[in-house]
């Protein structure tokens, strides 16, 4: 496969950057659907609100037409009045719709703020650009869910009114509060049913701006080695830096090979030195093990301090592959490594 394909999934440090530049799965679809049922909702539970509001209002708008002369000065006043009035009912519904769509952009990207995504940029309006962006696959797209919604809301639309269209008729024989409830509650009925229209596209476009957005941020094997080696080094000095820590780990291992009490061996494959201290640990513990030519240097150096070596291999063997460097040994090896001690303390003369 070629490496310039973005076929690897993006790394956290990608999104990251990806973010910075305010570049994350967002439908706006989805916002507005929100937004709208968010205000037929509000406005279906106000009602009662907004009618009891605008009939005091109409009410003082047709007494003061009767109190003195109606001139431009007083007729401003009114409509003054008025428009501070229905700026006042209107309040609730455009602060709580102003939440709702801050909360659903915050659920859709988290707390976001990009200074380079508002920087200008002559890129932005080069005609050229314009043109291809004109021409994208995300103009089409856009201009597709567009059609759809148009069809679909047209025919729900058509639909609705056509069946509601016979009773409209009879309206002459009702009130004007009668045929406004009728109206209205048309209206709302609906604004619901588009309204579930609209999320359910919405939810389909946030599925695919999220599956867009992965797309984009994709990277190919250059990208993800050259992004590896920024952030963790050269592979080469990784593997430099990885044998130097374990020559010194090793060395310190060695060193700790001439407080051991004993070391056990296979006695060619493994050797393991154990230290116990009565009076500090609770069990003896593994100071150092290895295998094969380490095992070797693990006994050379336990001669060179006259450690005592002894051969038990089933034991060597559990020791080594059972319990890590600097950890006790298990329970179940307490009465074998016991007797290797006592044997060992016996011929230093040594009490227990």
């Amino acid at each position: 496969m070629p490496d310039g394909e973005r076929t690897e999934q993006a790394t956290p440090r990608r999104r990251e950057e990806a973010r910075k530049r305010g570049q994350v799965a967002v439908s706006h679809e989805l916002l507005s659907a929100i937004s709208f049922i968010s205000g037929i909702m509000i406005i279906s539970s106000l009602i009662p609100t907004f009618y009891r509001q605008f009939v005091l209002l109409f009410k003082n708008y047709i007494r003061n037409m009767y109190i003195g002369d109606i001139t431009i000065k007083e007729t401003q006043k009114i409509m003054i009045n008025l428009s501070y009035q229905a700026f006042l009912i209107l309040i609730p519904i455009l602060g709580i719709l102003f939440i709702v769509i801050l909360l659903v952009g915050f659920i859709q990207t988290g707390f976001l703020f990009s200074s380079e995504a508002i920087t200008p940029r002559l890129s932005r309006i080069n005609p050229l650009i314009g043109i291809r962006r004109i021409f994208s696959k995300r103009a089409l797209i856009d201009i597709l869910k567009a059609i759809i919604k148009i069809i679909i809301l047209g025919y729900l639309g058509y639909s609705f009114t056509r069946g509601v269209s016979l009773n409209a008729f009879s309206l002459w024989k009702t009130s004007l509060f009668g045929s406004l409830e009728f109206i209205v509650s048309n209206i709302l009925r609906f604004s619901q049913q588009a309204g579930i229209v609209l999320l359910a596209i919405g939810v389909l476009d946030y599925m695919f701006q999220r599956r867009e957005f992965e797309t984009t941020i994709r990277m190919t094997r250059e990208e993800l080695k050259e992004e590896l080696k920024e952030t963790e080094g050269d592979p080469l000095i990784r593997s430099r830096i990885r044998q130097k820590q374990k020559e010194m780990a090793m060395r310190r291992m060695m060193q700790e090979v001439k407080k051991a009490d004993v070391v056990i061996t296979n006695p060619t494959e493994y050797a393991v030195a154990l230290k116990y201290d009565v009076k500090k640990m609770n069990a003896p513990i593994v100071i150092a093990k290895g295998a094969r030519l380490m095992a070797e240097r693990i006994k050379n150096e336990a001669r060179r301090w006259n450690i005592p070596i002894v051969v038990n291999p089933p034991l060597a063997q559990m020791l080594y592959k059972l319990v890590d460097i600097g950890e006790e040994i298990p329970p179940r090896l307490y009465q074998a490594v016991a007797e290797v001690l006592a044997y060992v303390y016996r011929r230093r003369g040594r009490l227990v």
